[in-house]
Formats: structure tokens, C-alpha cells, sequence
């Protein structure tokens, strides 16, 4: 029995290890793709034009690597972008090839999702708007608001020309009045009066605009309050 364990174990050890190999090649080839989400940048864009509408921000990057490379790879360390240094006016389809996806070296990029992706480029238009205050609430009893000042009255604002057009002002957001008695400044941030997902943007000035509210008593609002109790 013994010498029959010993026949050809020369052979038999070289089939262990053989078997032994084949599993761990074969492990490491399933373990040898990720997949990964990954911003999706358009650069290079003419300073003449614009993005229009609502695009792809993210893509789906499946990436192949050695196993103790591919366990180093972060997000961060995987880039895709799209260039449009030479891109046309108009709406347009644009495919997402493997080489437009940066990967650390010694790996590689196996597939994209999307395949490809619609972008609208137009013209950039700059125009002024007025900046409006809305109100909320009531001064403190026998005070009125009589009136407010916004500084600068209007803002420029910028983006695609199909969108700026239909701008008709920038919001500086609602103002509460409740009990107030005197006169008091806001400084607020204008936002384009635009749907979601709109390009416009307010770009001069930048920062902040100031609400000014001037806060009166209300005329005979004294004798009024007198005879009411």
C-alpha cells in the first residue's frame, strides 16, 4: 500500500500543483473586472458656446486589471471626458469610445455605458434682468412696509440663447416682514427666474445683491390702536 502511494509521486505532486494553479488562474481571471461609476466631463468647449439642456454627468466604466492592481483603483483615479473643441452648433450623437476614459497604467478599460450620449450646443447670450423681492408676513401691529430698495435693481445673466431669452428676472427669494418695526437690510443671492435644470446663471455682479425694506408706522395707526382697546 505504501509503495503504491509512492508510485509516479513525482507526477502526482506536479498535478497538485497544476490543479492548484489552474484554480487560482482561473479565480483571478473572474476577480480581474470592476465596474465603476465616473463623472462624465465635456471640455474644451469653445468660449463662444454653450451647453443646452439636461445631459449625462456619470458614466458606467467596466475596467480589467491584475487583482492586486484593480484592488487600488478608486473612482477618483478614473477619469472620462468628452471633447468638444471641435463639436458643431446644434444637437448632436456622440459616441463614448474605451480611449476617452483614463485609467491607471496597467489597466484597461473593457466596455462604457452609455454607448453613446445627445448633447445641444448654442450660442452663449449675455442680457441684463431685474432682480425681485418677494415678501412674507406683517410688520408688528401699527407698521407698514412702505417701500423697497434692491442695490444693484439688475444683475447680467448668461447661458444657452434659447434659455436666456426666456428669462424674464432673477429671484432674490422670499423676505419675512413678521413683526418687524424698523427698517432692515437683507443680503441675498439672485437666482434666475428658470426651470430646473436651466444653464442660466447670474454672472455679474458676483456674490450677493442688498434688500433694503423701509419700515413706517402706519399714519393715525396710534390712535387707532388707542380707540380699538
Amino acid at each position: 500500500m505504501s509503495w503504491s502511494l509512492r508510485r509516479n509521486l513525482a507526477l502526482k505532486l506536479f498535478s497538485l500543483l497544476l490543479a492548484i494553479v489552474c484554480w487560482y488562474v482561473v479565480r483571478s481571471e473572474e476577480d480581474r473586472v470592476r465596474d465603476y461609476t465616473v463623472p462624465l466631463e465635456y471640455v474644451n468647449l469653445n468660449p463662444t458656446l454653450e451647453l443646452s439642456g439636461r445631459t449625462v454627468d456619470a458614466v458606467n466604466v467596466r475596467v480589467r486589471a491584475p487583482e492586486p492592481l484593480l484592488k487600488s483603483i478608486t473612482e477618483d483615479r478614473i477619469s472620462a471626458r468628452i471633447d468638444l473643441s471641435h463639436a458643431p452648433l446644434g444637437e448632436q450623437f456622440v459616441p463614448l469610445r474605451p480611449e476617452m476614459i483614463e485609467v491607471p497604467g496597467g489597466a484597461e478599460v473593457a466596455w462604457v455605458q452609455p454607448e453613446s450620449v445627445t448633447i445641444r450646443l448654442e450660442k452663449r447670450m449675455r442680457r441684463e434682468v431685474p432682480v425681485v423681492a418677494e415678501f412674507s408676513g406683517v410688520p408688528a401691529r401699527g407698521f407698514e412696509k412702505l417701500r423697497h430698495e434692491i442695490d444693484p435693481p439688475v444683475v447680467s445673466i448668461e447661458g444657452p440663447a434659447s434659455e436666456v431669452g426666456k428669462v424674464k428676472a432673477a429671484l432674490a427669494g422670499t423676505i419675512l416682514l413678521d413683526g418687524e418695526r424698523d427698517d432692515f437690510d437683507v443680503s441675498v443671492t439672485p437666482v434666475p427666474e428658470a426651470p430646473a435644470g436651466s444653464r442660466v446663471r447670474v454672472v455679474s455682479p458676483p456674490g450677493s445683491v442688498k434688500v433694503r425694506v423701509v419700515i413706517r408706522p402706519i399714519a393715525g395707526g396710534a390712535a387707532r390702536s388707542s380707540r380699538g382697546r
